[in-house]
């Protein structure tokens, strides 16, 4: 959604909080997942994320988000629990 003064956040609402070993990450990727962008944990079921300004959304139009291992790693884990298609 864009707000008044034009800044852009993302909003992620989950129906059921997926049982994780770590904490959950979302994320944008491009379809080809040649690309990513980190946008923050998520914290239980909802959340709201800024997004960046020069972001092409038709670039990144997949939501990710992610079990992330307590490891120290800012990579993607590679273990997906919910991915869908922005309508961009």
């Amino acid at each position: 959604r864009t707000a008044p003064d034009g800044t852009r956040s993302l909003v992620v609402d989950l129906d059921d909080a997926p049982g994780v070993e770590g904490y959950l990450e979302v994320w944008l990727l491009k379809p080809d997942v040649s690309g990513l962008v980190s946008l923050g944990t998520l914290d239980g079921t909802s959340g709201t994320f800024a997004l960046p300004a020069d972001l092409d959304l038709t670039q990144f139009p997949v939501v990710d988000v992610s079990d992330e291992p307590m490891d120290g790693d800012p990579a993607h884990s590679g273990v997906s629990v919910v991915r869908g298609a922005l309508d961009v």
